[in-house]
């Protein structure tokens, strides 16, 4: 699907950026989260155009536009908007979770994910949230650990689903973990907002970058979450970290400071950065 059209309209990388700086700025219920994933996706995509990949978006909604009302005869508003998701996400456009080389790097790149069908739970959770959104539903995901999980509605009537495994709708048994932990018998599996979703997807790009090595990759990443989260003083120290990493020392003071200003010495990110900006400053002396 990267094959830009003749003459089609191709986002420069400085709109880029500056769209996803635009969508760090405000409030997360105002972040398009299919549409900022395709960004960030689209920074390791130099020249492709996005149009087709928007299309696929719209032509997603317009497909579960048409299904809906025939759901709503017999179902509740939370229960059919979660079977018309999997109906038309995962049935007929034939996403899917890629078991077979769930660490491959393209899962948790949006642009190879709608080319091959298949991603990382958290890939294919921002094409149901994005999509659940247009439909006006109040979809989030959730905070569970290992594996993502999205909630259609909310309390007692919402519907737990798993894009991983088609859009499987669960029960609240089945997000339990088994066996129960000692600490804490009912687990706390909150809703997390758009920009976190985003930054979950980042981080799994990040963390392969750290197994494998690869510290300019993960300086990329980390420039990346901060565009998307910049009042999160904990990812300008992780900047700061893989700036030093790759020898930016100039740089890595700066992040620094920028966590430091925004946590204080009240928070641990901010004591942290106390003592890295002392040993950054004596190398670089």
């Amino acid at each position: 699907m990267e094959q830009p059209q003749a003459g089609a309209h191709m986002d420069s990388l400085d709109q880029i950026l500056e769209q996803i700086r635009a969508a760090g700025q405000v409030d997360d219920a105002a972040i398009a989260i299919g549409e900022t994933a395709l960004q960030l996706s689209a920074l390791d995509h130099p020249g492709v155009d996005l149009t087709l990949y928007r299309q696929h978006f719209d032509q997603l909604a317009a497909d579960a536009r048409e299904r809906l009302p025939l759901l709503r005869r017999g179902m509740s508003e939370n229960e059919s908007i979660a079977r018309v998701l999997a109906d038309i996400i995962s049935t007929r456009h034939g996403y899917t979770g890629d078991n077979d080389t769930f660490d491959d790097p393209q899962n948790a790149d949006l642009i190879r994910v709608i080319d091959r069908r298949r991603g990382l739970p958290v890939a294919l959770g921002i094409v149901y949230l994005d999509i659940a959104h247009r439909l006006g539903a109040r979809a989030q995901g959730l905070n569970t650990p290992g594996h993502f999980l999205l909630s259609i509605g909310e309390g007692e009537h919402a519907k737990i689903i798993d894009p991983f495994n088609g859009g499987v709708a669960l029960t609240a048994e089945e997000v339990r973990p088994w066996p129960p932990s000692a600490s804490q018998v009912t687990p706390d599996y909150g809703p997390v907002g758009r920009r976190e979703v985003l930054l979950r997807l980042l981080n799994n790009i990040r963390t392969r970058a750290l197994t494998s090595k690869d510290m300019v990759r993960v300086l990329t990443i980390a420039e990346r979450m901060v565009l998307i989260s910049p009042r999160q003083p904990e990812l300008w120290l992780d900047l700061s970290r893989a700036n030093e990493a790759v020898g930016n020392l100039k740089s890595a003071i700066r992040a620094a400071q920028s966590c430091l200003s925004m946590a204080g010495t009240d928070q641990v990110a901010g004591r942290e950065a106390i003592f890295s900006l002392a040993s950054l400053r004596r190398r670089l002396n």
